[in-house]
């Protein structure tokens, strides 16, 4: 989960500094850093830990496809997921894919990859 989240993160960094000069372009997505903490003592001894996003949960984009958004299609935040991923696709010649993008508003977490390589 933080090797998928922050492999995702970093994609998103990329797309920010190329967007950056984009006249008008304004914010972007950004995944938040997903840490893995190591709790020797407790009886679940390793745990994630996040940032706390507060504010209206929205669903950008789901893996299964059932679902339907319209959040993803009307605001500014929907479109610009939709571009980030459309941009990984391509940056990566189709072999890997951001998926579930969800957060609130620009910042986004609980991202998945679907990538063409086995394993």
């Amino acid at each position: 989960e933080c090797y998928v989240q922050n492999t995702a993160r970093e994609y998103a960094k990329i797309y920010a500094a190329e967007a950056e000069p984009l006249e008008g372009f304004g914010e972007v997505p950004e995944i938040i850093p997903i840490f893995l903490v190591h709790r020797p003592a407790n009886n679940i001894p390793y745990a994630t830990v996040e940032e706390e996003l507060v504010g209206e949960f929205v669903k950008y984009s789901v893996r299964d496809g059932k679902e339907v958004n319209f959040l993803r299609r009307d605001s500014e935040a929907g479109q610009k997921c939709c571009t980030f991923q459309h941009w990984v696709y391509e940056k990566t010649n189709g072999s890997l894919l951001v998926t579930d993008l969800q957060g609130v508003g620009m910042k986004l977490t609980d991202v998945g990859i679907a990538t063409l390589a086995k394993g």
